[in-house]
Protein backbone atom coordinates (compact mmCIF):
# COMPACT_ATOMS: atom_id res chain seq x y z
CA UNK A 1 0.00 0.00 0.00
CA UNK A 2 0.94 3.46 0.10
CA UNK A 3 1.84 4.17 3.58
CA UNK A 4 -1.03 6.62 3.84
CA UNK A 5 -3.99 4.69 3.83
CA UNK A 6 -4.56 4.44 0.35
CA UNK A 7 -3.58 3.44 -3.22
CA UNK A 8 -1.52 5.47 -5.19
CA UNK A 9 -2.39 5.42 -8.56
CA UNK A 10 -1.10 8.67 -10.01
CA UNK A 11 1.52 7.16 -11.48
CA UNK A 12 -0.17 4.83 -13.30
CA UNK A 13 -2.67 7.50 -15.16
CA UNK A 14 -1.53 8.51 -18.72
CA UNK A 15 -2.44 12.44 -17.65
CA UNK A 16 -0.15 12.29 -14.81
CA UNK A 17 1.83 15.66 -15.30
CA UNK A 18 4.50 14.28 -13.93
CA UNK A 19 5.35 11.17 -15.91
CA UNK A 20 8.48 11.46 -17.85
CA UNK A 21 6.62 10.77 -21.17
CA UNK A 22 4.00 13.68 -20.58
CA UNK A 23 7.42 16.41 -19.57
CA UNK A 24 9.19 15.18 -22.30
CA UNK A 25 5.33 15.99 -24.91
CA UNK A 26 5.40 19.42 -23.22
CA UNK A 27 8.61 20.36 -23.76
CA UNK A 28 8.86 19.58 -27.35
CA UNK A 29 5.57 20.98 -27.76
CA UNK A 30 7.12 24.54 -26.13
CA UNK A 31 10.07 24.04 -28.46
CA UNK A 32 8.08 23.88 -31.43
CA UNK A 33 5.91 26.55 -30.67
CA UNK A 34 8.98 28.94 -30.01
CA UNK A 35 10.18 27.62 -33.36
CA UNK A 36 7.36 28.94 -34.88
CA UNK A 37 6.73 32.31 -33.06
CA UNK A 38 10.49 32.83 -34.17
CA UNK A 39 9.63 32.23 -38.03
CA UNK A 40 6.81 34.17 -37.48
CA UNK A 41 8.66 37.19 -36.38
CA UNK A 42 11.10 37.30 -39.10
CA UNK A 43 8.90 36.62 -41.68
CA UNK A 44 6.66 39.77 -40.17
CA UNK A 45 10.75 41.67 -40.07
CA UNK A 46 11.16 40.76 -43.78
CA UNK A 47 7.67 41.89 -44.83
CA UNK A 48 8.14 45.23 -42.87
CA UNK A 49 11.46 45.53 -44.20
CA UNK A 50 9.92 44.84 -47.90
CA UNK A 51 7.33 47.42 -47.51
CA UNK A 52 9.40 50.31 -46.48
CA UNK A 53 12.39 49.81 -49.27
CA UNK A 54 9.34 49.55 -51.80
CA UNK A 55 8.04 52.84 -49.81
CA UNK A 56 10.96 54.63 -50.40
CA UNK A 57 11.54 53.42 -54.05
CA UNK A 58 8.32 55.11 -54.79
CA UNK A 59 9.29 58.11 -53.16
CA UNK A 60 12.36 58.15 -54.88
CA UNK A 61 11.48 57.57 -58.19
CA UNK A 62 8.14 60.28 -57.50
CA UNK A 63 10.83 62.96 -56.50
CA UNK A 64 13.38 62.49 -60.35
CA UNK A 65 9.80 62.45 -61.90
CA UNK A 66 8.57 65.83 -60.69
CA UNK A 67 11.87 67.58 -60.91
CA UNK A 68 12.13 67.83 -56.79
CA UNK A 69 9.47 70.87 -56.51
CA UNK A 70 7.01 68.02 -54.71
CA UNK A 71 9.91 67.33 -51.82
CA UNK A 72 10.37 71.48 -51.48
CA UNK A 73 6.48 72.04 -51.33
CA UNK A 74 6.44 69.04 -48.61
CA UNK A 75 9.41 70.85 -46.69
CA UNK A 76 7.36 74.31 -46.93
CA UNK A 77 4.51 72.35 -45.68
CA UNK A 78 6.24 70.90 -42.82
CA UNK A 79 7.48 74.55 -41.73
CA UNK A 80 4.30 76.41 -41.74
CA UNK A 81 2.65 73.32 -40.10
CA UNK A 82 5.82 73.56 -37.13
CA UNK A 83 4.78 77.13 -37.39
CA UNK A 84 1.47 76.45 -36.43
CA UNK A 85 1.95 74.60 -34.05
CA UNK A 86 4.60 76.82 -32.38
CA UNK A 87 1.63 79.35 -31.98
CA UNK A 88 -0.93 77.00 -30.67
CA UNK A 89 1.56 76.25 -27.85
CA UNK A 90 2.19 79.79 -27.36
CA UNK A 91 -1.68 80.74 -27.35
CA UNK A 92 -2.40 77.36 -24.78
CA UNK A 93 0.53 79.06 -21.90
CA UNK A 94 -2.14 79.12 -19.31
CA UNK A 95 -1.70 81.89 -16.55
CA UNK A 96 -1.89 80.81 -12.89
CA UNK A 97 -3.79 83.49 -10.47
CA UNK A 98 -3.01 83.76 -7.12
CA UNK A 99 -5.61 81.35 -6.43
CA UNK A 100 -5.06 78.86 -8.78
CA UNK A 101 -1.56 79.41 -6.83
CA UNK A 102 -2.79 77.59 -3.18
CA UNK A 103 -3.39 74.29 -5.40
CA UNK A 104 -0.15 73.77 -6.46
CA UNK A 105 2.33 71.21 -5.31
CA UNK A 106 3.72 72.25 -1.89
CA UNK A 107 1.92 75.73 -1.38
CA UNK A 108 2.15 77.08 2.53
CA UNK A 109 4.91 74.95 2.93
CA UNK A 110 7.49 77.85 3.26
CA UNK A 111 7.81 81.16 2.69
CA UNK A 112 4.82 83.49 2.33
CA UNK A 113 4.55 84.48 5.81
CA UNK A 114 4.90 80.70 6.52
CA UNK A 115 7.59 79.08 8.89
CA UNK A 116 10.89 77.17 7.05
CA UNK A 117 10.80 73.23 8.23
CA UNK A 118 13.35 73.06 11.10
CA UNK A 119 15.47 71.09 8.09
CA UNK A 120 15.87 74.28 6.05
CA UNK A 121 16.65 76.80 9.08
CA UNK A 122 20.55 77.39 9.98
CA UNK A 123 21.44 75.73 13.59
CA UNK A 124 22.34 78.40 15.64
CA UNK A 125 25.22 78.03 18.02
CA UNK A 126 25.53 79.26 21.69
CA UNK A 127 27.02 82.24 21.42
CA UNK A 128 24.10 83.47 18.74
CA UNK A 129 25.98 83.67 15.76
CA UNK A 130 25.68 80.80 12.65
CA UNK A 131 26.91 77.15 13.63
CA UNK A 132 28.69 76.86 10.46
CA UNK A 133 31.09 80.33 11.26
CA UNK A 134 30.86 83.34 13.23
CA UNK A 135 31.31 87.06 11.66
CA UNK A 136 35.00 86.75 12.36
CA UNK A 137 35.08 83.25 10.74
CA UNK A 138 33.36 84.52 7.37
CA UNK A 139 36.16 87.30 6.79
CA UNK A 140 38.55 84.78 7.29
CA UNK A 141 36.92 83.10 4.94
CA UNK A 142 36.53 85.22 2.66
CA UNK A 143 40.41 85.97 2.88
CA UNK A 144 41.19 82.74 2.13
CA UNK A 145 39.09 82.03 -0.59
CA UNK A 146 40.64 85.08 -2.53
CA UNK A 147 43.94 83.41 -1.97
CA UNK A 148 42.96 80.37 -3.59
CA UNK A 149 43.43 77.04 -2.33
CA UNK A 150 43.78 76.44 1.44
CA UNK A 151 47.23 75.07 3.40
CA UNK A 152 46.91 71.88 5.16
CA UNK A 153 47.54 73.55 8.26
CA UNK A 154 44.53 76.21 7.62
CA UNK A 155 42.24 72.96 6.75
CA UNK A 156 43.50 71.62 10.38
CA UNK A 157 42.81 75.04 12.48
CA UNK A 158 39.10 74.78 10.38
CA UNK A 159 38.86 71.44 11.89
CA UNK A 160 39.84 72.16 15.29
CA UNK A 161 37.49 75.18 15.70
CA UNK A 162 34.64 73.26 14.09
CA UNK A 163 35.10 70.50 16.89
CA UNK A 164 35.69 72.90 19.72
CA UNK A 165 32.31 74.48 19.14
CA UNK A 166 30.71 70.80 18.54
CA UNK A 167 31.68 70.19 21.88
CA UNK A 168 30.65 73.72 23.70
CA UNK A 169 27.42 73.19 21.95
CA UNK A 170 27.16 69.51 23.22
CA UNK A 171 28.64 70.53 27.22
CA UNK A 172 25.61 73.20 26.59
CA UNK A 173 22.88 71.10 25.80
CA UNK A 174 24.35 68.47 28.85
CA UNK A 175 23.91 71.21 30.89
CA UNK A 176 20.52 72.08 30.27
CA UNK A 177 19.27 68.82 30.36
CA UNK A 178 20.73 68.71 33.69
CA UNK A 179 19.24 71.74 34.83
CA UNK A 180 15.79 70.04 33.72
CA UNK A 181 16.32 66.72 35.67
CA UNK A 182 17.17 68.41 39.09
CA UNK A 183 13.74 70.32 38.70
CA UNK A 184 12.23 66.66 39.27
CA UNK A 185 14.11 65.77 42.18
CA UNK A 186 17.26 63.88 40.99
CA UNK A 187 20.71 65.00 39.67
CA UNK A 188 22.86 63.49 37.19
CA UNK A 189 26.59 64.10 37.40
CA UNK A 190 28.27 64.76 34.07
CA UNK A 191 31.75 63.23 34.32
CA UNK A 192 32.78 66.49 31.93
Amino acid sequence: MGGHGGLNILPQKKWNVYNFENREKVRKDEEAAAKEEQIKREQSRKRDAEFRLQKLRFAKAEIKESGGKDLEEEKGFKRKKLKRDEEKKKEDKVVVSAEDEKYKLGYGLAGKGVKAPWYLTKPVSVDGDDEIGGKKDRKKQEKKNNSGKKMVEELREERLKREKREKEREFALIRDKNKRKDGFGYKVRSSY
